[in-house]
């Protein structure tokens, strides 16, 4: 056994530092995770805190665009994150949220040039996959379809897990298509014992063209997304639907997280 005492100082030094880098990393990694499953009030009442204690930390100022009900301030911080921090392991989330946020204004351009970085500059990104099946998604939807079917063909060569359509050029089938994504502390929808009793109705839209964008966005961060047709007055109507909760709470998790980074609004209900 050695004894504390006989340790040299500058190893003994090393190891706290060591301890409390990991403790730091540990504690930014816990909240930020509180931060995807909507506990929004914990971690603004731990931000002061986090960020006195860690002021030139990536990560911090990562999570502090999670919680920040101003979506395009949010986006703000996110590319501090990246420009500040590129090496920062949030940095490629960042870049999504960013590419994310974008989608759902309607700035597709600009949303496929934040979206293509993430494979650019992070290859080895667990956000890889997601990241180019909306950045494909916006480049078609903008009508760039050329270039959509040009980096099929690049990405179809270099990540062969992927099932790509190269008539279409977009994105067919993600490896983890099957799994709800839960990367980075993001809840599964299909929580609790019992199977899914609830969905989450994220729009209504005359145009289908519409509700098939919204649907992308879901879909980027792989939750079971779904389209319904509704006939009304002789209007048809299309409403974008989130499947798989198996609590109420789940649902409203995930709608309240859609409100503040995305501004969509969203309906619970109940399936019978």
């Amino acid at each position: 056994m050695i004894l504390w005492k006989n340790w040299p100082s500058g190893l003994l030094l090393l190891s706290f530092c060591l301890a409390a880098a990991e403790a730091s990393g540990q504690t930014i990694a816990h909240y930020i995770n509180l931060a995807y499953q909507g506990r929004v009030e914990e971690v603004q009442q731990a931000l002061p805190a986090l960020k006195k204690q860690h002021p030139n930390d990536g990560a911090v100022l990562f999570l502090e665009g999670l919680v920040m009900l101003d979506g395009d301030a949010a986006v703000g911080l996110f590319n501090k994150v990246v420009q500040l921090y590129p090496t920062n392991p949030y940095a490629d989330d960042a870049l999504l949220k960013i590419g994310e946020f974008l989608y759902s204004r309607g700035l597709y351009i600009q949303a496929a040039q934040q979206l293509k970085r993430i494979a650019v500059h992070y290859p080895r990104s667990d956000l890889v996959h997601s990241s180019i099946r909306l950045f494909l998604n916006a480049l078609l939807v903008s009508g760039d379809r050329d270039t959509a079917l040009f980096y099929a063909q690049v990405f179809a060569r270099k990540y062969p897990e992927i099932k790509f359509d190269l008539q279409a050029g977009k994105v067919v089938v993600l490896p983890d298509d099957k799994a709800v994504r839960s990367t980075r502390g993001r809840a599964s929808p299909a929580e609790g014992k019992s199977g899914p009793r609830f969905q989450l109705q994220v729009g209504v839209y005359s145009r289908r063209e519409n509700a098939l964008r919204q649907q992308d966005l879901l879909e980027s961060l792989n939750y079971e997304v779904f389209i319904r047709r509704y006939t009304s007055k002789e209007r048809t109507l299309y409403a974008v639907i989130v499947s798989g909760f198996a609590t109420r709470a789940a649902a409203q998790r995930l709608g309240k997280m859609l409100e503040r980074d995305y501004g969509l609004e969203s309906l619970v209900q109940q399936v019978d």
